[in-house]
């Protein structure tokens, strides 16, 4: 017993100390952001006026060497590093244009963006990643984050892609196309939207690319060509109907749904016939919403599927199409075939007011 009571105290002496250090910790953490504020507080709160005061000034825009440019300059090169970034960081996310280049003209005249730019080469990924986030968020590092793009840490790599996204060009876009194909989804995802952000200028390069990508890689950049929906895009779309993957060919329906023209329609009516439902739900879901009326006979007939998602788009289609489809919906209601009574009706009964998000 005496060997156990000793334990015990001993375990409570060690929970004892372990928080009063940790209290120890915290109001010392406390104490010294206190004093780091007070200190410095002033210090920012003038550097953060000056350089308010010289975005306000058009004229300081075009001339490098002006009082307050001076004063600002002076002002900045005073705070730590981390302060500097702090103030440059609160008021780059705020402006755009003429102002964001003014205060990016600021950063590389500190030499802030030479410390950033030689943290994009350190061994730790985490400096590189604050280094490339200070840079997209100023707007500048053309020299230095293109080759993010194909750094060794996923995170870097999508913070690459997301700068891409602000300045495109064919090598950037190549270069995004080829992270399409990353092994970290977040890449993937960065990489898309970065694409997208671009418009139109990516639609030459996706239709190349997705005549040569296969598996994942083409899946992604077939949903970057949905948000483009160029006309461009209509031959490979045609060409990926006949992919051997079901959810190539799903998209590429989809893709059709949303370009259109007389080859796409041909091409969507075939695939009513496919032996996958995911395809042929898909043909349906974009014949409705190319709305020609001359698919409503198929998509009538679509209603019989054995699949419900197959019958739920191709009612949905047919509602999308309007007179001729709603036409054909009421007859299918007294169809002898259950499943087309049953799929009519539940079309039938949606409100107006929620069918477009219904057939979305």
């Amino acid at each position: 017993m005496p060997a156990v009571s000793e334990i015990i105290n001993k375990v409570i002496f060690l929970e004892g100390l372990a928080l009063a250090l940790t209290m120890v910790c915290i109001f010392g953490h406390a104490l010294w952001v206190r004093w780091y504020e007070t200190y410095y507080g002033p210090r920012l709160s003038r550097a953060r006026e000056s350089l308010t005061q010289i975005l306000d000034a058009d004229e300081a825009f075009e001339r490098k060497q002006t009082p307050r440019a001076s004063a600002s300059i002076e002002a900045l090169s005073s705070l730590p590093r981390r302060l500097q970034i702090r103030l440059f960081l609160s008021l780059a996310r705020n402006l755009s244009g003429h102002q964001k280049k003014a205060v990016g003209d600021l950063a590389v005249r500190v030499g802030l963006l030479a410390r950033a730019e030689r943290n994009l080469q350190s061994p730790r990924w985490w400096r590189r990643l604050h280094a490339a986030r200070l840079l997209t968020v100023l707007d500048v590092g053309d020299r230095a984050i293109p080759r993010l793009l194909t750094d060794r840490h996923a995170l870097v790599r999508a913070q690459g892609a997301e700068w891409a996204g602000e300045h495109p060009g064919p090598e950037l876009i190549k270069a995004l196309l080829e992270l399409l194909n990353d092994s970290a989804k977040f890449c993937r995802f960065t990489a898309q939207s970065s694409l997208l952000r671009m418009e139109a200028l990516p639609v030459p390069f996706i239709s190349e690319y997705i005549l040569r990508a296969s598996g994942p890689a083409l899946e992604a950049a077939l949903e970057v060509a949905l948000g483009l929906a160029e006309s461009r895009l209509l031959g490979p779309a045609l060409k990926l109907c006949d992919d051997p993957a079901p959810t190539v060919q799903a998209l590429a329906a989809r893709l059709l749904g949303q370009i259109g023209g007389k080859d796409g329609l041909t091409a969507l009516s075939k695939l009513l016939g496919h032996p996958e439902a995911m395809v042929r739900a898909a043909a349906c879901r974009a014949l409705g919403k190319l709305g020609e009326w001359p698919s409503a006979p198929a998509l009538a007939r679509a209603l019989r599927d054995p699949a419900w998602d197959v019958r739920r788009a191709a009612g949905l289609g047919l509602r999308s199409l309007g007179s001729p489809g709603i036409l054909l919906l009421r007859r299918a209601v007294s169809d002898e075939d259950r499943f087309a009574r049953d799929m009519a009706r539940q079309v039938l009964e949606i409100p107006a007011s929620t069918l477009v998000r219904a057939v979305s």
